[in-house]
């Protein structure tokens, strides 16, 4: 129960549950606590459920069947805080400036969950018999790549069964323009490493008579791009789906503009894949980077080493209907077709995550078969949004990637309703994350009137 939501989050985000890292286990451990505990005093039934990483949180509240059933989505870990030193304030000691809560998991995803608790605190306080049921899902590895949710939702599935699922841990672009996401880019993440010569060897003595790990690294990876940015993968594009002009409209009405957008990221210009503009590129294309590149020495100063093995740590973002698995085998077919048999080359098992796309109720290309209580679901979030706050939502595919949502929808059915309470200025997984704390008290107003108008 959430008496205070300021207070609230600044409890949560003491707790220092950093995912990737053992060392923080007992932060990990305080903060499922934090959330578990809320849960219970709201009158849900909580259940910890044990994962191979990290438990994740299963509650529920209401059993009549009549009644419609939301499945709410959050996760209780945080991204590493490092490094440190470039932070205003103590990562896990919040602070309030200019209107913000800063801390570590302030908006990925600990503000955010306050607002669904806290907007549940005073509807439930109003009517202790709201005819809603609420399932909870919190998890723990979301910074991780959720490797435990798969396996999670396979045994669970008949206890997740909702109407659909509410997520608010997606962007909008200002504190007064909210965006309903639509789309979710998928991920494939792997390493690249090649080896030419069993040991370090001094460049003047060896120099000339063997392959550089690195030049062979640098050669491939730079024809993975064509000059007009495009990737120069065979077959990359293929799948990719149509953007619709309702999609087109919405876009034209961020409040963002390019000059703006240019100035926050501090470029000289943008470089965007011929057909895309910077906006599109965003949230309609899929990509290609280098995350990471490494070999040789790293050290002050010179040392004349030609390096026994390079690596290089590459991600792609995925747009509907492109399929993980066959662009990782795509990627990495092209690598080994391009590297010279001077080297050996090794990928490490590449990570996946699918893209997933929803589509609002009444545009050409709305499932026929939509239920209704998710057409419900979409007209009640736009209502709120709009009544609180002063303008309509805005329905916008997103560039980044929740691999869990396409996991529900491939598992157990269930669209989600996404509705983004973070925006570029909270630092999401750098120094000096954030959450406004102007959105943190509309919203909670907002998602009030949404679960009683779900119902009524």
């Amino acid at each position: 129960m959430i008496k205070d939501p300021v207070e609230s989050l600044k409890e949560y985000v003491r707790c220092p549950s950093v995912s990737a890292d053992s060392a923080y286990t007992d932060g990990l451990n305080a903060a499922r606590e934090f959330a578990a505990t809320q849960l219970k005093d709201l009158g849900f039934e909580v259940d910890i459920i044990e994962t191979p990483k990290h438990p994740i949180i299963l509650a529920e509240r209401g059993t009549d069947p009549s009644w419609p059933c939301v499945l709410i989505y959050g996760h209780y870990d945080v991204q590493p805080a490092d490094p440190f030193d470039l932070w205003s304030s103590p990562a896990f000691e919040p602070r309030i400036r200019d209107g913000r809560l800063f801390g570590r998991g302030a908006a990925d995803n600990k503000g955010p969950q306050i607002v669904h608790m806290a907007a549940l605190t005073n509807v439930l306080k109003k009517n202790p018999d709201l005819p809603l049921r609420i399932k909870y899902l919190i998890e723990g590895e979301e910074e991780i790549g959720s490797p435990s949710f798969k396996g999670f939702l396979n045994n669970y599935k008949d206890r997740l069964k909702a109407d659909f699922v509410l997520v608010s841990d997606t962007g909008s672009p200002s504190p007064e323009q909210i965006v309903i996401t639509t789309g979710l880019r998928g991920l494939v993440a792997f390493e690249v490493r090649m080896t030419g010569p069993k040991m370090d060897l001094h460049s003047g003595v060896h120099g000339g008579v063997v392959m550089n790990p690195l030049q062979a690294l640098m050669d491939v990876c730079a024809t993975l791009h064509s000059a007009d940015g495009r990737v120069n993968v065979p077959g990359f594009y293929d799948a990719v789906l149509p953007v619709y002009k309702w999609e087109q409209e919405e876009l034209s009405k961020l409040p963002t503009t390019l000059q703006e957008y240019q100035e926050f990221l501090g470029i000289p210009k943008f470089h965007c894949a011929e057909g895309y503009t910077p906006f599109e590129a965003l949230r309609f294309g899929p990509t290609l980077e280098f995350n990471g590149i490494g070999g040789g020495y790293q050290g002050e100063g010179s040392k004349t080493v030609i390096p026994s093995e390079a690596f290089a740590k590459i991600t792609c973002r995925l747009v509907p209907n492109q399929n993980a698995a066959e662009i990782a085998n795509m990627v990495q077919k092209t690598i080994r077709e391009r590297c010279p048999n001077s080297v050996t080359l090794e990928f490490t098992e590449a990570e996946t995550g699918y893209p997933y796309l929803v589509v609002p109720p009444n545009r050409e290309n709305t499932p026929a078969d939509q239920p209704a209580i998710l057409q419900k679901a979409f007209a009640c979030s736009e209502k709120a949004v709009t009544s609180k706050f002063g303008s309509k939502p805005i329905y916008l595919r997103e560039g980044g990637s929740i691999p869990i949502i396409s996991d529900l929808k491939t598992v157990v059915g269930l669209d989600s309703l996404m509705i983004g309470l973070f925006t570029p200025h909270d630092n999401l997984h750098a120094p000096d994350e954030s959450f406004h704390l102007g959105i943190m008290e509309t919203a909670i107003s907002a998602f009030e009137d949404f679960f009683v108008n779900l119902v009524t």
